[in-house]
C-alpha cells in the first residue's frame, strides 16, 4: 500500500505556482467574457449514475472511470461535461429554456498508459439551449471566435456540417456498427483504412477557404441532405466573414466528432504553438431528447489544460508576482503590516534573520527586502 504514497495515477499531474496562477487567469478571462454575453454559470457533480453517460454519451464505457456506490449503484467520474448539463437541463430547468449556460470543471478519461495522453483535463465552455435557429448559431461561433482572441492573436476556427458526412455514409448501406468505424477514421483522417467508399474517402481532404463549397457539392450531387448541409454551413461561413473574421476561419468537412450526438455545424478552434484542438463544438438538438426532453441546443468547450501548457511553453511567465519581500521581528510586526498594504508587490516573509532572508531573496527572484528589526527599518537591494 505504501509504494504509492509518493506517485500520482497515469495521465494526472500536480499544477503549482505561475501555471496555477495561469489556470486561474483564464477562467477568470473567460467567466468575463460569458457574463457579458449573457450566459449563467452551472456546476454539476464531480460524480454521476453511469446511467446518465450510457443514456447521453457515445463514449466507450471503458474509457470512464467507474466505481460502485454503498447502494450497489454503478458510478462514473464525470467523463464529458455536456451530457451532465443535458440531464441537468431535463430534470430541473426545463421552465427556464431557453437559456444560457457556461462552465468550468474537469473531466476524468481513462489513459491507459498512452504517453501524453490526459486523464484530468480542466474546461471551460458554454451551452445555449432551447434555440434551433441560425441566430444560435452564430451566438455560440461568435462566442466561440471571441473565447479565442482572449487566449491567443494567433488561431484559427474551422468550420464543418455533421449533416454532409451523415447523408453521403447513408447511402453506403453500412450496418451502424460499420459506420461508426469509418466515422472514427474520417475523423482520423485516415483515409488509407477506409476500404472501396471512394465518396466518403474524398471528405476528410475537403478543407481550406470558400473553394471547398465547389469540390463539395460536386460530391453531394444527387444526395439532397448533403446538399443542405452544404448551404447551410455556405450561409454561416459567408455571414462570418461579412462581419470580418474571414482570415480567422476555415471549412473542414472532416469534423464529424468522435461523439457521435452533434447534429448540424460543428466546430473546432487552434492555436499558435498547441498540439491538439483547444476548443471544439457543435449543435446537438437531439442529445436532451434522450433524458425526456426535446430541447435544441448547441455548444462549445475549452481545453484550458492544453492552452495553460501552451501558453506556458511559449511565454515562460515570470516567476514571481512579487518584487518586495518584507521581513520582521516579533516587535515589528504592525510596522511590517502597515509597510505591505502600502506597498504594492510586496509580501511578507516568514523567516526571521537577515542572513537568511537575503539568501530566500536571491532564490526566490525579489529585488528588494525591508528589514523590520527593534523598531527600525532597512531597506537592502537584492542582486
Amino acid at each position: 500500500m505504501s509504494g504509492n504514497n509518493r506517485n500520482i495515477p497515469s495521465g494526472t499531474r500536480d499544477i503549482m505556482f505561475e501555471e496555477a496562477d495561469l489556470f486561474r487567469s483564464l477562467e477568470v478571462r473567460l467567466t468575463e467574457l460569458y457574463t457579458k454575453r449573457g450566459f449563467s454559470e452551472i456546476m454539476t457533480p464531480a460524480i454521476e449514475y453511469y446511467d446518465v453517460f450510457e443514456t447521453g454519451s457515445t463514449m466507450a464505457q471503458e474509457e470512464m472511470y467507474k466505481f460502485t456506490s454503498p447502494e450497489g449503484r454503478l458510478l462514473v467520474l464525470r467523463a464529458d461535461n455536456t451530457t451532465p448539463i443535458a440531464r441537468a437541463v431535463a430534470s430541473r430547468l426545463s421552465e427556464h429554456i431557453p437559456t444560457k449556460l457556461f462552465y468550468h470543471q474537469k473531466v476524468y478519461r481513462l489513459s491507459y498508459g498512452n504517453k501524453g495522453r490526459k486523464s484530468e483535463i480542466s474546461q471551460s465552455g458554454v451551452e445555449i439551449l432551447g434555440y434551433g435557429g441560425i441566430q444560435s448559431d452564430l451566438i455560440c461561433l461568435i462566442t466561440a471566435i471571441e473565447t479565442l482572441s482572449k487566449i491567443s492573436e494567433d488561431y484559427k476556427l474551422e468550420l464543418g456540417h455533421v449533416g454532409f458526412f451523415n447523408a453521403l455514409i447513408s447511402d453506403c448501406g453500412l450496418c451502424e456498427e460499420e459506420a461508426a468505424k469509418i466515422r472514427r477514421l474520417v475523423e482520423r483522417k485516415d483515409v488509407n483504412k477506409i476500404l472501396g467508399l471512394d465518396v466518403i474517402k474524398k471528405i476528410p481532404f475537403l478543407f481550406g477557404g470558400k473553394e471547398v463549397f465547389k469540390d463539395a457539392e460536386k460530391l453531394a450531387t444527387g444526395n439532397e441532405k448533403a446538399m443542405h448541409a452544404l448551404s447551410y454551413l455556405k450561409k454561416l461561413y459567408e455571414i462570418l466573414c461579412d462581419a470580418g473574421y474571414e482570415d480567422k476561419i476555415m471549412i473542414d468537412l472532416g469534423i464529424v466528432h468522435s461523439l457521435d450526438y452533434y447534429t448540424g455545424c460543428v466546430f473546432r478552434g487552434y492555436m499558435d504553438g498547441a498540439g491538439e484542438p483547444v476548443l471544439a463544438g457543435g449543435r446537438y438538438d437531439t442529445l436532451i431528447s434522450k433524458f425526456a426532453s426535446d430541447i435544441p441546443a448547441t455548444g462549445f468547450g475549452v481545453n484550458i489544460s492544453e492552452i495553460a501548457e501552451t501558453l506556458i511553453r511559449k511565454n515562460s511567465p515570470e516567476k514571481k508576482r512579487f518584487h518586495t519581500l518584507i521581513a520582521f521581528d516579533e516587535k515589528s510586526f504592525n510596522s511590517a503590516l502597515k509597510f505591505l498594504e502600502d506597498t504594492e508587490g510586496a509580501v511578507l516573509s516568514h523567516i526571521g534573520g537577515e542572513k537568511e532572508n537575503i539568501a530566500y531573496a536571491k532564490k526566490e527572484g525579489f529585488s528588494r527586502l525591508i528589514m523590520f528589526e527593534k523598531g527600525e527599518k532597512k531597506t537592502i537591494d537584492i542582486k
